[in-house]
């Protein structure tokens, strides 16, 4: 009696579900709403596959499957907690095993260990669980910084430093010392050549890669730097028996003499000369001040400065800074001097061609040559001026109560002003000239002065 009282209740709530199941199909009733709806988003057969899979591979996991080993290590079946300290017991053995590092029959005795190579434990592990039953390399851990340090320490008696070409000067020419390629131990290479390798497979005798260390400069550079002959000359004269000028014009073409410039240098004539004093060597001669000529420290100096300037002219090099006298010289042309004022006017050149610059100076029998020598180019070079307007000279009496009176000393002899235009003509090999424009210089006269006795 009672199960069937049990029935008929569990069919009665049966058709009751059904009826609020019905009224909510066919009248868009929500009261189910919260009833979950398992059917409308089925768990996909995918996800539950790789559910099972990761379960399944997580159960497999807790130990390292059969036949898996790290190189001739056997792991097979090893708890994963204790495979990492069975690796770490099996390299110790094997950083540590001693290694020579070769070269020329020279040995280096040496330990993985000593140079900062590991095993890299979780990676390793890593490699069986990626790849189950299998035999997997082990795989090394380094720090290539300090590996690097501790192998360039011990290695650093196979390095020979790269020798540069060099020259010297000898009799006018350029002597060449050859360079001569340098070799150190290939450090990267080394700690490469050993990470790309397994524990195993590392052998006990390594040879040390060596590379080539290359001069900074080599013979070929300085071959191309060269000179090989005289590219401007030029001479001026000069009275030997004015002691104190030919001694300043003597040892201002001292200073020059040998001076060697680089492609692209600038010479300062006042940088390399110096100052111009009595603690410097120098003496007291005539200087042109003001039109006359006058003692003071440093006479000659601007012959030296002017026949310099013309050199540098037929030798085509460039010109930066540059002034004419404010009257004409006995020396040189006009258009073509230089003149100088240590510190303020200066005279300055440029090596603006490819190769070295050699400056030569000779002081002989009262004739002073500067020779530049460089690598010829087949061009040559003249200096062409033209005489724009001269200037007359005005001549001044002066009383000179030490000379007996009426008698008449000509002190300085005058010379006319003049506006002269000069260029510099270059003629190629194939006879084309270029004509190129120095400038205009304007000379005051030098006034013709007598003493007259009172």
């Amino acid at each position: 009696m009672k199960k069937i009282k049990c029935f008929r209740n569990r069919r009665l709530s049966y058709l009751f579900f059904l009826s609020i199941l019905f009224t909510s199909l066919f009248s868009g009733c929500n009261s189910l709403d919260h009833v979950p709806d398992y059917s409308s988003s089925p768990i996909p057969d995918k996800q539950i596959s790789q559910d099972n899979q990761q379960a399944k591979a997580k159960t497999l996991n807790s130990v390292i499957p059969e036949g898996s080993k790290i190189d001739d290590l056997d792991l097979s079946g090893t708890p994963l907690v204790e495979a990492s300290t069975k690796i770490e017991n099996w390299a110790k053995d094997k950083l540590e095993e001693t290694r020579v590092l070769l070269y020329n029959n020279t040995e280096i005795p040496l330990t993985l260990t000593d140079i900062g190579f590991e095993v890299d434990t979780e990676k390793t592990i890593d490699q069986t669980q990626t790849n189950p039953g299998t035999i997997q390399p082990s795989v090394f851990k380094v720090n290539s910084e300090v590996a690097s340090q501790k192998l360039q320490e011990k290695l650093t008696k196979f390095n020979t430093p790269a020798k540069d070409a060099a020259y010297k000067i000898e009799k006018d020419k350029v002597v060449i010392q050859p360079s001569e390629t340098g070799r150190r131990a290939d450090v990267e290479q080394l700690i490469s050549k050993i990470e790309n390798l397994t524990l195993s497979e590392v052998p006990t005798r390594i040879e040390i890669p060596m590379a080539q260390v290359p001069p900074a400069v080599t013979t070929e550079s300085i071959k191309d730097l060269a000179f090989d002959s005289i590219i401007g000359e030029f001479s001026t004269n000069f009275l030997v028996k004015e002691k104190n000028r030919s001694a300043n014009l003597t040892a201002a073409a001292k200073a020059l003499d040998g001076k060697l410039l680089q492609p692209g240098e600038t010479l300062s004539f006042n940088q390399v000369v110096g100052p111009r004093e009595p603690g410097t060597g120098y003496k007291e001669a005539y200087v042109l001040i003001n039109g006359e000529y006058v003692k003071g420290t440093g006479g000659g100096i601007c012959q030296v400065s002017s026949t310099l300037y013309n050199a540098v002219l037929l030798s085509n090099l460039e010109i930066v800074e540059r002034m004419p006298h404010a009257v004409v010289v006995g020396y040189v042309p006009p258009g073509q001097d230089a003149t100088v004022n240590y510190p303020n006017i200066d005279f300055k050149f440029k090596n603006n061609s490819q190769s070295l610059a050699y400056l030569r100076t000779e002081v002989k029998s009262g004739v002073l040559t500067v020779r530049i020598w460089g690598k010829k180019t087949g061009n040559t070079v003249r200096i062409e001026r033209q005489v724009e307007r001269e200037i007359p000279y005005t001549t001044k009496r002066r009383p000179d109560p030490k000379l007996p009176k009426g008698r008449v000393v000509r002190d300085q002899g005058g010379v006319k002003g003049v506006v002269v235009n000069t260029w510099q003509v270059i003629r190629d090999e194939s006879g084309s000239e270029t004509k190129k424009f120095l400038g205009r210089d304007s000379y005051a006269p030098t006034n013709r002065i007598f003493r007259v006795g009172t």
